[in-house]
């Protein structure tokens, strides 16, 4: 011996066999288990050993999103695309997902025009990228028009708010998505009393986008208005009071789909989860308040993951997927279709509600 302090990480020495397999473990069920700082931690200590480890990156990622470190977790994502270290794809779609929630919009559409304009990106995550590249420009030209009209508005008179209120009211029965979409946009962030009249008009609309019809919805909660609103959606009907509804990812059905989700993909494919859960929260988000029938949420959960799993070019069956969720092929299949129909009939207004 030279007396010389071992360096665990320089040398590799792992202490025990599958060390490395067993710290990767115990933190995917920190992660599970909502204890986000214990996972980051056994990531750490598991990059002392293989640093390189494609998971234990991975998995830290997911620990700083957890802990609503997103600015650390796309320094590493980014590092991973550098480095070359995973799937390329893979880490792309999270990279390219965590910089839209950092609102990085610019940032997105410079990356994605170079990825895309190199014509082979693998068919499964095509479609999703040239959502996402849609989705990041039209949240810079909203952000130039919402700029704009702050500037011009800052020193309204009563009168020329009740010209605004005209002007959005008009541009709500539009026959353009994307009108209404700026329009709506434009009521949430700014604390206009009398447009609260024609947000529900427009919710009372069965003709108008679902997905609009809910994020106007949506709005009328966060200015906690008090009075009752009706709404339609397919066959199921009621009036609502908006500052007594939860939000969708709150609602008990909602927090049951994902355990489902959770339960099933945790472990086995984080992206296939995200992916279910994003598909998940749109078709849910779309119905808003109201629940899809029937209301069976391993059914629905399994939906979401057969059609993530699609989408993402895996190889898993339906019969697979049944069995996984203990439901039936047949009703999978069937729901399957309808969220795709009904994913198609608000087409328009869903590439504004990707993340």
């Amino acid at each position: 011996m030279d007396g010389k302090k071992t360096n665990k990480k320089d040398t590799n020495v792992i202490l025990y066999p599958g060390l490395v397999k067993r710290l990767i473990e115990k933190g995917m069920d920190a992660l599970k288990a909502k204890d986000a700082t214990a996972a980051y931690n056994h990531f750490l200590t598991a990059e002392q050993y293989e640093p390189d480890h494609p998971q234990v990156r991975f998995g830290k990622v997911l620990s700083l999103v957890e802990l609503g470190r997103l600015e650390e977790a796309v320094t590493h994502t980014s590092a991973l695309l550098n480095e070359g270290i995973g799937e390329y794809y893979d880490n792309l779609q999270v990279h390219i997902s965590l910089l839209v929630q950092l609102g990085h919009y610019q940032e997105v559409v410079d990356m994605l025009e170079a990825v895309l304009s190199e014509n082979n990106v693998p068919a499964q995550f095509a479609e999703s990228f040239y959502q996402l590249l849609h989705f990041s420009r039209q949240m810079i030209d909203d952000s130039v028009l919402l700029a704009n009209i702050d500037d011009e508005t800052m020193n309204e008179s009563q009168d020329d708010e009740q010209s605004v209120i005209q002007e959005i009211s008009n541009d709500l029965k539009s026959g353009s998505i994307e009108i209404q979409w700026k329009a709506l946009q434009v009521l949430k962030d700014r604390p206009y009393k009398d447009a609260l009249e024609v947000l529900v008009t427009y919710i009372e609309d069965s003709q108008k986008d679902w997905l609009l019809r809910s994020f106007a919805l949506e709005i009328l909660h966060t200015k906690n208005y008090h009075a009752e609103v009706y709404i339609k959606k397919s066959k199921k009907e009621q009036k609502v009071i908006p500052s007594q509804l939860k939000a969708v990812n709150e609602q008990p059905f909602a927090v049951e789909v994902k355990e489902a989700l959770q339960d099933s993909l945790e472990h086995k494919d984080p992206l296939l989860k995200e992916m279910a859960e994003q598909i998940g929260g749109l078709h849910l988000f779309a119905w808003y308040p109201f629940i899809p029938t029937p209301e069976n949420a391993s059914l629905w959960a399994a939906v979401y993951h057969f059609l993530a799993s699609e989408r993402l070019g895996l190889d898993e069956s339906i019969s697979e997927i049944a069995d996984l969720y203990s439901t039936d092929d047949d009703a999978l299949e069937k729901r399957a279709r309808e969220v795709a129909k009904l994913e198609e009939k608000v087409f328009e207004a869903y590439t504004h509600f990707m993340q």
